[in-house]
């Protein structure tokens, strides 16, 4: 499958919930791994107090990706918020410019 749309979260641990946390965004990396148009949902933790954790998402149509955003398993990442296990997240989308098969650019 292609990639044609990333969604991330950008997770800031509270202070002393790292090992609860990670276990709560496994859980949901699990289900959000499975559903239609995702190849692949992955979380990248930072090594130590104080840095950002990155939630990912690669998806092959943005309107797969847009249609996950309503979905009730997301409601834990709000729920792990007010357990206070996260103290702030940021969120983003983007779309992947396609490539230009007969000149191999880009398309800008």
């Amino acid at each position: 499958m292609r990639i044609v749309a990333v969604n991330t979260v950008e997770i800031d641990p509270a202070i002393g919930s790292m090992a609860t946390l990670r276990e709560g965004l496994e859980a949901l990396l699990d289900d959000l791994g499975h559903l239609s148009g995702c190849t692949a949902y992955r979380l990248t933790c930072g090594s130590g107090p104080g840095e950002s954790w990155i939630l990912t998402g690669y998806w092959d149509s943005p309107e797969r990706m847009t249609a996950h955003f309503n979905l009730p398993c997301l409601a834990r990442l709000f729920e792990l918020v007010s357990e206070r296990l996260i103290s702030g997240l940021r969120f983003g989308t983007f779309l992947v410019s396609p490539l230009i098969e007969s000149s191999g650019e880009t398309a800008r």
